[in-house]
């Protein structure tokens, strides 16, 4: 008897070796098989149906970072942000209070602070945006592809004050700070178009680059290291007494506008993914061939296997792309965009079924996305075959394009 279960032993093992020798690539990865009296068997899943869509792209600013320079063939056009209109003391004190005749202002303090590196011949120019209405960008939708319907910041607009980028140097505490210091005329600048929020009630500041060639960062409203303004001023309380004092205004809105990575004609031929273009892709295989397996059959492992086309990632970037599973099946798989003027060809978001959600990182010029998971709930009916969606993982650079090639998915699975 136990030279029957170890002859058997080794023709299973036999038939595992074959079965790798075969591939050209090892996109399976086999563990053990827990019952020996199991046969191992392998499909292919053909391609169905793909696309690349084109959704509004995520506004830069979010993840705690204001974007500066030229990267990768985008480009910063400038950075909107606010201040809070109260300050943080206690009473409260609004910016439109700094313009009482009571209160002398002696100088104000706007700034920032940057955990990057930089020794440029560029400036950073702030400006105060010059609008009536209380609120003129969106931090969800306000985009470079959506700038026709705001305001022209760049026309409406004032230079308060610019520094040099020079020698930026992070301290111990990992930081640096930029300094736009308000004294004498830049001070009365301040006063009348920024302090004044009855004649201009938006109080958004622009920041503008002029033609930094690398990328600069600058902490955002969303970090504890947010944009803030200090101000310091004298108070008449009564006759007889004046108080010294200053007071602290807090970053509390605000995103970067860059141009993004052109949308090319040729993207449609490949899993195109760019967060900051909003490009996103869905695949669906074909699975007949799971149908007509027997329904106690195991999914032991399945790889999607995508190799990298072209990208403009450099050495050391990392790109990380989260497939989903879809929730609802796809009306239109031709190429869509949300810029179009045809309602045929724009998208809605997909939605994402919670069952299945993974991210992989690029690795050696592909990624390899486990699916067991995927096929072994459809098999069990826990999810339907509408396709998967591949799209930038949120820490990738929005400015970091990758096209991946369409391939098959082999299938390695146990059945009685």
């Amino acid at each position: 008897m136990h030279n029957y279960f170890s002859k058997k032993w080794l023709l299973n093992t036999g038939i595992v070796c074959l079965f790798f020798t075969a591939c050209s690539e090892e996109t399976i990865v086999y563990s053990e098989i827990e019952n020996p009296n199991y046969t191992i068997n392998t499909l292919t899943l053909p391609l169905d149906q793909n696309k690349v869509f084109q959704v509004s792209p995520t506004a830069l600013g979010g993840g705690g970072k204001f974007y500066f320079g030229d990267v990768k063939g985008s480009e910063n056009l400038f950075t909107l942000f606010s201040l809070t209109l109260f300050s943080g003391s206690l009473p409260p004190t609004s910016l439109f209070d700094l313009l009482a005749d009571s209160i002398q202002v002696d100088s104000a303090l706007v700034y920032m602070q940057t955990a990057d590196s930089l020794n440029s011949t560029s400036n950073l120019s702030l400006y105060s945006i010059l609008a009536t209405e209380d609120s003129i960008f969106s931090e969800d939708s306000t985009s470079y592809y959506t700038l026709d319907n705001y305001l022209d910041f760049e026309n409406n607009s004032t230079l308060l004050h610019q520094i040099p980028l020079v020698n930026i140097e992070p301290d111990s505490a990992g930081y640096d700070t930029l300094n736009f210091l308000f004294k004498d005329e830049n001070l009365e600048l301040l006063k009348e178009f920024y302090f004044d929020t009855t004649t201009y009630p938006a109080r958004t500041l622009m920041l503008k680059d002029d033609g930094l060639d690398e990328l600069f960062t600058i902490e955002s409203d969303e970090s504890s290291y947010q944009p803030r303004m200090r101000v310091w001023y004298k108070a008449t309380v009564n006759d007889t007494t004046m108080i010294d004092t200053s007071i602290l205004f807090f970053g509390d809105r605000g995103l970067s506008i860059f141009s993004p990575p052109e949308v090319e004609e040729e993207d449609k031929d490949y899993i195109t993914i760019n967060s900051g273009s909003g490009l996103q892709s869905l695949l669906r295989y074909d699975l007949d061939i799971i149908n007509g397996l027997e329904r106690n059959s195991i999914v032991k492992n399945a790889n999607l296997v995508l190799n990298v086309e072209s990208s403009n990632l450099e050495e050391d970037d990392e790109f990380y792309v989260v497939v989903a599973a879809l929730a609802d099946s796809v009306a239109n798989w031709d190429f869509t965009t949300f810029l179009s003027d045809d309602e045929s060809l724009s998208d809605s978001v997909y939605a994402a079924d919670p069952n299945f959600i993974i991210s992989r990182k690029i690795e050696d010029g592909k990624i390899e996305i486990p699916i067991q998971a995927f096929l072994q709930s459809y098999k069990n009916d826990l999810i339907s075959n509408h396709g998967l969606m591949l799209y930038s993982g949120p820490v990738n650079s929005p400015f970091d394009k990758v096209r991946l090639d369409m391939d098959s998915v082999e299938v390695l699975y146990v059945k009685p």
